[in-house]
């Protein structure tokens, strides 16, 4: 075969490679619309806690506080930038010439449902071992201590199992849709499982725009990103997500900030708690991505 021949058949190949640049034109896009739904629902949220908001009232750190400690602006602030930041991805995948679901990793893949239970249980080790790092040489942003002191303000008020579903639940999906159904799928395919889950990581490390809390969550969306990929479906890296959030909202109202120097029986119980699934999660993580094996891809356009 001479090289006019070969030709056709590397370009035919060059075509059939995945888009790389789109995922991350979609971040971007996701981005844009995610800090435009912020500042409304901030605004908003604002003028139903305070009345007519001004300037200066947003300026006021305790003012956000407030709004924080209202039940309606808490669901505000989390629930509608969420879903708003899942609107593009979504659309990019409707429009892909890959079936929907396939596109996002939204299929069953090749682990059983006791593994994903498994690996779920893992992630707050993950979570709790990336945070004592970060804690040993950082201290917490501010926003990181006024939002842990909403979870405690709500947990005294009744309000802690709603507002853990909430902090669960919402980035579980929107920002899994995100960055490990559109982004990793897609540019696993392009450059490979390595390179795609560490720019997918990345990017979801980014998006929290607080360097602590991006330090702190960079290991997290490794983990989750390897889970996905290992599993062949995003629900396991779901449902991970959920149980991380879950906890560590629980974790933080049941280990007041009073209490931060002291080792109390709660702050015990709960390490205890995360230490025994953790390790219990992680083995069994381990064994059945020997046993289960390598993923087959879900989606190659």
């Amino acid at each position: 075969m001479d090289g006019k021949d070969e030709l056709p058949i590397i370009i035919a190949s060059l075509a059939r490679r995945p888009r790389w640049w789109t995922p991350l034109a979609v971040v971007g896009i996701s981005l844009g619309v995610f800090l435009f739904v912020s500042f409304v629902a901030t605004f908003l949220a604002f003028f139903i806690v305070h009345g007519s908001p001004s300037p200066a009232m947003f300026a006021d750190p305790a003012n956000t506080t407030k709004v924080f400690e209202s039940r309606v602006g808490m669901v505000l602030l989390i629930l509608v930038p969420q879903c708003s930041m899942i609107i593009p991805p979504l659309i990019a995948a409707y429009l892909s010439p890959v079936e929907m679901r396939k596109r996002l990793s939204l299929v069953r893949g090749h682990w059983p449902i006791w593994v994903w239970i498994a690996a779920a249980f893992a992630t707050p080790l993950v979570g709790m071992v990336s945070s004592m790092i970060v804690g040993s040489f950082m201290q917490d942003s501010e926003s990181l201590k006024q939002m842990s002191e909403a979870f405690r303000f709500h947990g005294k008020t009744g309000f802690l199992i709603p507002i853990a579903f909430l902090i669960g639940a919402t980035p579980a999906i929107c920002e899994e849709l995100l960055f490990r159904g559109y982004v990793q799928t897609r540019l696993n395919q392009s450059w490979g499982p390595l390179l795609g889950i560490l720019v997918s990581s990345f990017l979801f490390a980014a998006f929290h725009m607080d360097f602590v809390h991006i330090i702190a969550v960079f290991p997290i969306g490794l983990y989750l990103g390897w889970l996905s990929w290992r599993s062949g479906s995003l629900f396991p890296a779901m449902l991970a997500h959920f149980v991380n959030n879950f906890i560590s909202v629980v974790a933080v109202t049941l280990a007041p900030a009073e209490q931060a120097e002291m080792v109390g029986a709660p702050t015990v119980a709960i390490f205890l708690v995360i230490l025994g699934m953790g390790v219990l999660g992680v083995t069994t993580v381990i064994m059945a991505s020997i046993y289960f094996g390598r993923p087959a891809e879900v989606a190659t356009a």
